[in-house]
């Protein structure tokens, strides 16, 4: 194991692992030089803290050795809530986007960055890249005709949206990544998508978190979860008239109680969806769906 900044060694059973045990919310796969890289809201203590931070190398999506952890805990040690890790390739320099809490200021999305995937991560700019005071999650990004986008939600507990709306933002991002350049856009709507139910107790809201943006076929597709009757869920909607066009709902992907995707080519073309199911902690484990037709 590859320690960015910590020289404790480990042994060989605790360096390779089966991803049906690797507790996981929020899988991603990045994909390079032959091998997949998995990061997602890892560790036991998902709820408080957040992820452990492991990015784990694997050559077969089956087995997985733990390569690093990502970002050095220092860095962390005023947040909590740290969720939905992703890697981003741009301009030769990877970026990963973190979901962070602070007291007293909130929650948002930060980027941090390096120039190896193995090496520790520093912060950007030091600030969430999602607007102030809106309490967002799970920022995303998307290069588009050149362009840098980031989408993000706002939660159900959001003050921007809609109360309880449950909103999917997209916003245009400076070419360095350190701030929005433009007031970012509603897209997507947990209230208005047929199937999506409101949760919660005391207070009832809408869900539409953990989005997913690609491009497919000249139209721009965002997969997102949310809730329906039978549990956690993909939705999918597709805008036909660009990024900031009319994103329709087009089907419900998976609702059987799962969610928080993203989108990857394997080794041999084949595209696949991740999730982790059940929703359920402590039993959260990474899935594969096929979209390939």
């Amino acid at each position: 194991m590859v320690n960015c900044f910590v020289s404790n060694e480990i042994s060989y059973h605790e360096r390779y692992v089966h991803i049906k045990d690797i507790r996981i919310r929020d899988p991603f796969v990045f994909v390079e030089d032959g091998k997949y890289y998995l990061l997602g809201t890892t560790g036991e203590d998902l709820w408080g803290k957040g992820s452990d931070m492991t990015l784990y190398v694997s050559e077969d999506l089956v087995y997985f050795e733990k390569k690093c952890t990502m970002v050095d805990p220092a860095l962390l040690e005023s947040y909590k809530c740290i969720w939905a890790p992703e890697l981003h390739k741009y301009n030769g320099e990877y970026y990963l986007f973190l979901t962070l809490h602070r007291d007293h200021i909130g929650r948002g999305t930060m980027i941090f960055v390096s120039d190896h995937l193995d090496s520790n991560f520093k912060m950007l700019s030091g600030k969430f890249i999602t607007p102030d005071g809106w309490e967002c999650i799970d920022a995303t990004m998307i290069v588009h005709e050149n362009i840098p986008y980031l989408c993000f939600s706002n939660g159900w507990w959001g003050p921007v949206s809609e109360k309880c709306d449950g909103s999917l933002f997209m916003g245009k991002l400076s070419d360095d990544l350190t701030h929005l350049v433009e007031e970012p856009h509603q897209i997507v709507s947990g209230k208005r998508t047929p199937g999506a139910i409101a949760i919660g107790d005391e207070v009832k809201g809408y869900i539409a978190e953990g989005p997913w943006v690609y491009e497919d076929n000249g139209k721009i597709v965002v997969l997102w979860s949310g809730h329906t009757k039978n549990g956690y869920a993909i939705f999918k909607n597709v805008s036909s008239t660009g990024i900031y066009g009319e994103f329709v709902y087009e089907k419900t992907l998976f609702d059987r109680n799962g969610g928080h995707c993203m989108r990857f080519t394997d080794l041999n073309g084949m595209h696949w969806v991740t999730l982790h199911r059940p929703n359920t902690s402590p039993d959260e484990r990474m899935a594969l769906l096929s979209v390939d037709e």
